[in-house]
């Protein structure tokens, strides 16, 4: 049986750690079409655990109410940030299935919230569950050859999140679940974790954190529970549960804190401070050891024969990097045939950076920052890479 008042704490601290990264993505205005959509979802998703914890807190209707709407717009939101991971619509059925859905959920939501009891919606869990379910097979039935290593990466994560998320939603609803308390906010906390983590930590990396996290929750429930004489074993669950949340909660705000994300921003540092100098290609095989320049590309004259090579490298030596959004931005200092063969290159490569790595010979680097990497630290850092990287070439030239 769920205790309420258990789950109203677990739910208020999963809201914080969604607003949380929610709050992250508005401040940096990353741009770019996944980032609305990562804010609609998570959005969503800290709306409906703040209004259901504040449900139970308070008793009133409005918050209920709120809290079943909320819930029917997430597999709407789930699909639109599928949609932008994967730089392509979803089937039209499956589109029209989940709109849908989600309008009969929010329909179902608004107008039996007073008649039927907390956490026994089984109706409005299949229609959820079902939708999701939908999306994940969208996600792992993809086209991986159409996207890059770090957007299949991305890709990979959220659907590693939905498989996660979809049996622990069921937890949520008594009538369906015998279980202790709902785990789901624990799952979308984990979410949130690999989210954050896309594009600047290795995937081995993340998980090390859960790993951690898990041991670190065992270890202090089983010292609160000795210390405070807890025998029934839902109270254990539901001790384990909320010694999570609260560890993952506080995990989440110290990365997205500017001081969280130092060490991975001095990782590419130390990375080119210990890189062989003594070639392009050496010190270029040491960077691309970091999760954002693994998909480094780098081509020749010969690859660039139709940009006209040497005036391409006339342009790209004004500047270490030239982003798609700062190339469309200097109408004053780059003419329209300058700054044209540039972007159509950067469209055909599917990257978002473009800079000159060597002069003689030419080498030209192209590559994709996740949206939540532009206009950030981590830009300055490429730019430091690339200018670094034309020095070594120059400098065995």
């Amino acid at each position: 049986m769920i205790r309420v008042e258990t789950q109203a704490l677990l739910d208020g601290f999963a809201a914080a750690g969604l607003a949380a990264y929610v709050a992250a993505l508005l401040l940096r205005r990353a741009g770019g079409p996944v980032t609305p959509r990562l804010v609609f979802l998570f959005g969503v998703m800290s709306v409906f655990y703040g209004v259901r914890s504040l449900a139970v807190r308070t008793g009133l209707p409005v918050f209920e109410g709120a809290t079943y709407a909320a819930i029917s717009l997430a597999p709407l939101a789930a699909l639109l940030l599928a949609e932008g991971l994967l730089r392509r619509h979803a089937p039209r059925a499956m589109k029209i299935a989940i709109f849908a859905a989600s309008t009969l959920a929010l329909g179902f939501a608004l107008f039996t919230t007073s008649r039927v009891a907390f956490g026994s919606r089984s109706a409005l869990a299949a229609i959820i569950l079902s939708s999701l379910v939908a999306i994940l097979i969208l996600l792992w039935a993809r086209d991986r050859k159409s996207l890059s290593r770090a957007e299949n990466g991305a890709v990979r994560r959220l659907a590693v999140g939905l498989a996660i998320v979809i049996p622990l939603i069921g937890t949520d609803f008594s009538e369906l679940v015998a279980s202790p308390i709902g785990f789901s906010p624990i799952a979308a906390l984990v979410i949130v974790l690999l989210a954050l983590s896309n594009g600047v930590s290795d995937a081995r990396d993340v998980w090390i954190d859960v790993a951690v996290i898990v041991v670190t929750t065992l270890a202090l429930t089983c010292g609160l529970i000795e210390q405070l004489d807890i025998g029934a074993f839902d109270d254990h669950v539901r001790m384990f549960a909320l010694i999570g949340a609260a560890l993952i909660t506080m995990t989440l705000v110290v990365r997205i804190q500017p001081f969280g994300a130092a060490g991975r921003r001095i990782s590419l540092r130390q990375r080119m401070a210990s890189a062989d100098t003594r070639s392009l290609n050496g010190f270029l095989g040491d960077l691309t050891k970091e999760p954002i320049l693994k998909d480094l590309s780098v081509l020749s004259d010969h690859d660039l024969a139709d940009y006209r090579p040497e005036a391409l490298a006339q342009t790209l030596d004004r500047r270490p990097l030239w982003s798609a959004a700062a190339l469309q931005a200097e109408t004053d200092q780059l003419i329209e045939a300058e700054r044209e063969p540039l972007l159509d290159l950067l469209s055909r490569s599917d990257a978002t950076h473009v800079g000159l790595l060597s002069r003689s010979p030419l080498r030209v680097g192209l590559v994709r920052l996740p949206d939540m990497l532009r206009n950030t630290e981590a830009e300055v850092d490429l730019g430091l890479a690339f200018r670094m990287a034309r020095l070594t070439a120059e400098s065995r030239t």
